[in-house]
């Protein structure tokens, strides 16, 4: 049952030195205050760098090629080269690794070459496997993406990214069924999407038209070329090994030293991924080393401060024991001084921070203020929970000494002290 009369016995004597009480329970809302700051604008970091490389495969591998740096089986190097769709049959039959492909080729881009009736608009042009929304997955806002009837049949239809669609339809206007004339020849609008990343793998989503690969191979004259390759890796295969592995059969197929690293490039999104974890950790760990430090250090002073306090009360301690007062009794006393001045100052920190978190994710949020690389901070009920977990957990911590001298000091010596 909860004793008033016990807490204002237990306020009283912390309240008796104020400015030592202020001073000494700075210590905990400085700790806990720092602590949820940081950890609320790492998250809004993290959140930020995430919304950067969100749709895109973390298993992905992109390839391209450039002229060769190597002579080899009688071709000279500086020799420049493409992928083709042999390479593709290849990769199918060959790589171990490999779970999806998606070549892809770009259009030339010209002046308003995409025209609908009386409106037209300069976008990319893209041929693709329906494998490329998979590796770059992107919000369908009508309709559906490519698919494998699409290429197989040599179909002219068409996905047009957000900007596209608001460029040649009516806000609201239903585009499915529609045709747009693509640089000089008609498609068949099956689908409109929208960007999920702010990484744009040969042009933003939200201002590409994107056909299927055969049909763009075929009309427009492009033969069997391939202009930049995506793969993804099987389960249980790092992107680095799938790297390695497409790089070989294709450098085979062509003819291209396999020591030559300079004829054909390439990145993985899976050591971007690992890159941010990293970062991510590091700024977790600073967080807690920074507000654990200091909230640390608040325990330790709180914990001097209420030895002082023992040694002040001697002789009401002595007293206490003289009169019968039970040795749970002096240091459950103890403890809830130092528990109830722990609560107290950590308490006022969390709602300090978290109010400025709100503040800041208010301003954001209403474009009052902008942060690069930053998403709106966020502290969860989780973090929250935990924090007044470790407040009561550092409270009853820092009076557990206190409590022991406590017990020590004898009745009779204490009545004695002056």
């Amino acid at each position: 049952m909860f004793d008033l009369d016990y807490w204002e016995e237990i306020w009283s004597t912390i309240t008796r030195n104020k400015v030592r009480s202020i001073l000494t329970g700075f210590g905990v809302f400085l700790g806990i205050f720092m602590l949820i700051l940081l950890l609320g604008i790492g998250n809004a970091f993290k959140g930020g760098m995430m919304k950067i490389v969100q749709g895109v495969a973390p298993n992905s591998c992109y390839f391209y090629t450039d002229r060769t740096s190597e002579a080899f089986k009688g071709f000279r190097k500086g020799r420049y080269w493409n992928m083709n769709n042999q390479d593709l049959v290849l990769l199918k039959e060959k790589a171990k690794t490999v779970e999806h492909i998606s070549p892809m080729l770009f259009g030339a881009r010209s002046d308003k070459n995409m025209v609908r009736g009386r409106k037209s608009g300069t976008y990319g042009m893209m041929g693709v496997y329906p494998a490329n929304f998979i590796v770059q997955i992107p919000e369908i806002i009508y309709g559906r993406v490519i698919n494998e009837m699409d290429v197989k049949e040599n179909r002219k239809v068409c996905v047009i990214g957000k900007d596209v669609y608001e460029s040649l339809f009516e806000i609201g206007e239903n585009p499915i069924g529609s045709y747009i004339r693509a640089n000089g020849i008609y498609f068949q609008v099956v689908g409109v999407v929208n960007s999920t990343s702010e990484i744009a793998i040969g042009g933003k989503v939200e201002r590409t038209v994107y056909i299927p690969f055969s049909t763009m191979q075929k009309a427009f004259n492009q033969g069997d070329a391939v202009h930049f390759l995506a793969v993804t890796a099987k389960p249980g295969y790092p992107a680095a090994v799938v790297e390695q592995e497409v790089k070989e059969i294709i450098k085979a197929n062509h003819s291209i030293a396999p020591t030559d690293e300079k004829a054909m490039g390439s990145f993985n999104a899976e050591m971007i991924f690992n890159i941010f974890q990293a970062i991510f950790l590091g700024v977790n760990i600073i967080a807690i080393f920074v507000g654990g430090g200091s909230l640390l250090s608040g325990i330790i002073g709180i914990c001097n401060i209420m030895l002082v306090t023992v040694r002040e009360r001697t002789r009401e301690i002595g007293i206490r024991r003289a009169l019968g007062a039970k040795p749970m009794t002096i240091v459950k006393q103890i403890l809830s001084e130092s528990a109830l001045l722990t609560a107290v100052s950590g308490i006022a920190g969390l709602l300090t921070s978290v109010t400025i978190l709100i503040v800041i994710r208010y301003l954001m949020e209403n474009a009052l203020i902008e942060i690069p690389l930053f998403v709106p901070p966020l502290v969860s009920f989780a973090t929250a929970l935990l924090a007044m977990i470790v407040l009561i957990f550092s409270g009853i911590l820092s009076g557990i000494l206190p409590a022991f001298r406590a017990l020590r000091i004898k009745a009779i010596d204490a009545i004695r002290e002056e």
